[in-house]
């Protein structure tokens, strides 16, 4: 009787896993069922000014039903891991790099055929242990959150894409605060040789 109900137990934790929302977390490299721009750029949305650096990673965030207001730079929970930006020799600039890890993301309590919000986040893992110490600093980027249905069993590979994602920038320091900021380590420097 013990091994029927531990069967029992071990068949329900894995259908109610089977049941768990996923999405394709790439915004390149597959096809989208429209041509939107999906890259993400340094300062402002131009021409060659396609992100590059393995110092930026991207990460996704979500919030269960559709316009879920709460994912929207400081809510949602997190879906997998963050992946790096391609390096500035990259023929595919604006775009992460899952490599050889998965890029199937588990989205948590999301039931197949329901909708979820997404955000994509952006960041330099260099300056900022986390996207909110670079929103605190206002230097980070925030794709608009978007409608995610999420696929049925047995649906097309297309069906998981993120196809409702769109182009964003990431912010970028202000020159003139470049500016000021190197003013200022010059005086601090100025006055320590007079002492």
């Amino acid at each position: 009787m013990k091994k029927l109900f531990a069967v029992a137990l071990f068949g329900l934790a894995a259908v109610s896993g089977w049941a768990q929302g996923t999405v394709d977390f790439r915004n390149a490299g597959v096809s989208f069922g429209s041509t939107a721009d999906r890259l993400v750029y340094l300062g402002s949305i131009a021409p060659g000014n396609a992100l590059t650096g393995t110092n930026y990673v991207a990460g996704l965030w979500f919030g269960l039903g559709a316009g879920n207001a709460t994912v929207d730079k400081t809510g949602g929970i997190q879906a997998g891991r963050t992946f790096n930006f391609r390096p500035a020799t990259t023929g595919s600039p604006g775009t992460w790099n899952p490599g050889a890890n998965p890029f199937v993301f588990t989205l948590a309590d999301a039931t197949l055929g329901s909708t979820v919000t997404l955000q994509v986040r952006v960041w330099d893992s260099v300056r900022f242990n986390s996207f909110a110490s670079a929103l605190a600093a206002g230097l980070y980027g925030a794709s608009t959150p978007f409608d995610y249905l999420v696929p049925v069993a047995g649906s097309t590979p297309d069906k998981y894409f993120m196809d409702g994602m769109r182009a964003f920038a990431v912010t970028v320091p202000e020159p003139s605060t470049i500016a000021l900021g190197v003013l200022g380590v010059a005086g601090l420097l100025f006055l320590r040789r007079r002492k």
